[in-house]
């Protein structure tokens, strides 16, 4: 999912776009020519990650600057939970109505997955083309029902049903894709915008490279399965793991997939890569046009990751792992001296807020959990983070609760519910040996505990506060302010 923000400026998102798809981040097969430009002219953020890999939560945060257990959507909305949590974040501070309230037009293109679609005085958005859009119009063509037209590998399991994974050439024609539609109405909204008094700020939402991965012509066979190299951690054995991480291989109908198979969805998916990067090339190239580009700010990120095939898991869910939580960030600012930097700091979604209201020089006194990331942009590392830190609560069937801090070397998984994981970040980056429950550890999982416990405390995440007679939060740190004595 592309964020695409141009603040005239203008902005644009990519659904589950993994922070290795991209070519400029040393993926040589995956080819996203543009968004390499965009990175090669601007600053390419290595260390971004998602506070949450779910997508409604982590949308939330980038909109709020604030962590899930912040803003309240703590899962996706609509059905799930009977929509409980849907009504958390509507009372939360947005950017996009900091923008608004200054003068600036907004338009929103695309998936939008929070509550209040469409709420223009909300969210402070000006002009909506939101997938409702879409799906009337492609009825309007004869096509029914969208979910018609999977992909042509939709898998049988052993008991015959079918059901996801899916991906292949798509039913749709290049017109007909969504992704098609959202950069033609970006572009008009850009029309529509551009010769008005106002600055504007246009964001795109694109659905893919969500699942299914269903792709036109002639991204569907762009890429040559058999050349794809078998991930390094695809044969996890899942020692001393949490079992749910296995349930999840068997809630996708993913266990009995060889390499073979995912192959195949691995080159449809690096082709929906390239097919979305084709299309934000279009926006780009209608900015150059109408010399606009020279006055752009533009923002590329996504909400989460994806796992597709990393340890035999689909998709996303009850796991903190690099695939899911690493995410592309690129910022393209007109004028920057040190345009083509790669910044090494870790940064999250929440820091987007801030930044975006800087880079329009708007002052915010808004407190929230992020930071403008334009001192890192200019070369200042003063305040920069040593660690970054994610959540998760569950989504559709099921809560739970999840915590994760990592450094360059260490990552460290707290899982009330289970054993947690430590992972050694530069001797097993494909995070399958899980260091937490062996001795020699003990003094790495403690300094990493503590991490994250003044983390949940700085951010008043309740998981980690202090409270009369709890010596422990489930195995996290034991409080040596309790006053119990044996």
């Amino acid at each position: 999912r592309d964020l695409h923000l141009s603040l005239r400026r203008q902005r644009q998102m990519c659904i589950r776009d993994r922070y290795d798809t991209l070519s400029c981040n040393n993926l040589s097969q995956c080819q996203t020519p543009v968004v390499d430009e965009l990175a090669k002219n601007g600053f390419n953020f290595s260390y971004a990650y998602t506070p949450i890999a779910l997508c409604s939560p982590a949308r939330g945060s980038i909109m709020t600057g604030l962590y899930p257990h912040n803003h309240g959507q703590l899962t996706n909305t609509g059905d799930n939970f009977n929509g409980v949590f849907d009504k958390n974040i509507i009372d939360k501070k947005t950017w996009t109505k900091v923008l608004n309230d200054n003068g600036y037009l907004n338009g929103y293109i695309g998936k939008w997955h929070l509550p209040k679609e469409g709420d223009n005085s909300l969210w402070g958005l000006n002009k909506w083309d939101l997938y409702r859009t879409y799906y009337d119009e492609l009825k309007e063509t004869g096509i029914k029902d969208f979910y018609d037209y999977h992909g042509s590998h939709l898998m049988d399991s052993e008991w015959g049903v079918s059901n996801p994974p899916v991906w292949g050439k798509s039913g749709l024609t290049y017109d007909q894709m969504q992704e098609t539609w959202s950069a033609n109405k970006t572009i008009d909204m850009i029309k529509d915008f551009k010769d008005k008094d106002n600055p504007f700020m246009v964001m795109t939402s694109f659905k893919g490279p969500h699942w299914d991965y269903m792709v036109p012509e002639p991204y569907d066979t762009m890429y040559d399965p058999k050349s794809i190299e078998k991930w390094g951690n695809f044969d996890d054995p899942f020692i001393n793991k949490p079992e749910i991480q296995q349930k999840e291989i068997l809630r996708w109908n993913a266990g009995h997939l060889t390499w073979k198979d995912w192959q195949g969805m691995i080159a449809a998916y690096w082709g929906y890569c390239t097919f979305i990067d084709h299309e934000i090339g279009k926006i780009i190239n209608y900015l150059k046009e109408k010399n606009l580009y020279e006055n752009t700010i533009i923002i590329f990120s996504t909400d989460h990751g994806d796992m597709i095939g990393s340890h035999r898991i689909f998709n996303k869910g009850f796991q903190m792992y690099e695939e899911t939580h690493r995410i592309p960030l690129v910022i393209r600012i007109p004028g920057e001296s040190d345009n083509g930097k790669k910044i090494e700091s870790f940064v999250s979604h929440v820091d987007l807020f801030k930044t975006i209201c800087d880079l329009a020089d708007i002052n915010v006194n808004n407190e929230n959990d992020g930071f403008s990331l334009r001192n890192l942009i200019k070369g200042d590392n003063a305040n920069s983070r040593d660690s970054i830190f994610a959540e998760f609560h569950g989504y559709e069937p099921c809560l739970t609760s999840i915590r994760m801090v990592r450094t360059k070397k260490w990552k460290y998984i707290y899982n009330p519910f289970s054993i947690d994981e430590l992972y050694d970040m530069e001797s097993d980056p494909f995070e399958i040996h899980n260091l937490a429950p062996r001795i020699g550890h003990k003094a790495v999982l403690m300094r990493m505990k503590e991490r994250m416990i003044d983390w949940m405390r700085s951010t008043n995440d309740d998981l980690g506060r202090k409270s009369q007679g709890r010596v422990d939060s489930f195995d996290l740190i034991f409080s040596k302010e309790n006053n119990w004595q044996p």
